[in-house]
């Protein structure tokens, strides 16, 4: 689910559906991708993005995430 999303299509007063129409795919497939069923694909993303006038990190980067430490042996093959 992405509740950042969610807030800033609200706050620019764009519904699932205008917004599904102005990426062009169904209110359906919108509201499964919006609530982390189904992935966006990149251009979806730029338009949403060109869409509520706002930043990556702005929408989709989790506050939660933290930069993990891993040891090079994790790394190789």
């Amino acid at each position: 689910m992405y509740p950042k999303l969610i807030g800033k299509r609200n706050e620019k007063g764009i519904t699932q559906e205008g917004m599904a129409k102005l990426l062009g795919i169904s209110k359906g497939n919108y509201n499964l991708k919006e609530n982390g069923k189904l992935d966006f694909g990149l251009l979806e993303v730029k338009k949403i993005l060109l869409i509520l006038e706002c930043s990556y990190n702005d929408i989709f980067l989790d506050e939660n995430v933290t930069e993990k430490s891993y040891n090079s042996s994790e790394l190789k093959e």
